[in-house]
């Protein structure tokens, strides 16, 4: 049983050519050390970056994707490193936006600061006529409309109410 998964691995990678990838017959030398290519010193493809290096150069395994079930595939040092990073900061931001709110958090959000601001710009909080200017902005982040107070001068920071992201809002 080992014996035919070898083997099926084997016939796998003859037929796994890649457009990315460096002819064969393009190498003489490793990419990475310039060690010549021999029946000892064989060529090996970077999944990655596609260039041709010998087995020395080339001992990483690593997933290029972060999906779970990614297979391992082979890479050179530099893609080692590169794939390593990339994969840590997609995790990272999967992690941060996993945690920020789901999606009926925001709704519920969403939905509280269009109440409070429908309360504050209506007559009975003197929107108008205290002299209070007010003008709707839209969150750079989440793109929700807001009701806010229009700075006399400069510029203010403004925190959206529902992903709490601050930006600034001018006279302008």
């Amino acid at each position: 049983m080992r014996r035919r998964k070898v083997l099926i691995g084997c016939l796998q990678n003859l037929f796994e050519v890649k457009d990315h990838w460096v002819p064969d017959e393009v190498a003489k030398k490793c990419h990475s050390c310039a060690a010549d290519f021999s029946p000892f010193n064989r060529r090996h493809h970077c999944r990655n970056c596609g260039e041709i290096f010998c087995d020395k150069c080339s001992q990483g395994r690593i997933a290029l994707t972060a999906e779970d079930n990614a297979p391992l595939v082979r890479v050179c040092d530099r893609c080692m490193a590169e794939v390593t990073q990339r994969l840590s900061m997609a995790k990272e931001a999967a992690s941060r936006s996993a945690t920020v709110q789901s999606h009926e958090d925001l709704a519920r959000k969403l939905k509280e600061e269009m109440e409070r601001n429908r309360r504050s710009s209506g007559p009975a909080s003197g929107g108008g006529a205290s002299g209070t200017r007010m003008r709707e902005v839209a969150c750079p982040t989440c793109t929700v409309h807001l009701q806010v107070q229009i700075p006399t001068s400069g510029s203010e920071t403004v925190e959206c109410g529902v992903c709490q992201h601050a930006f600034l809002v001018s006279t302008n």
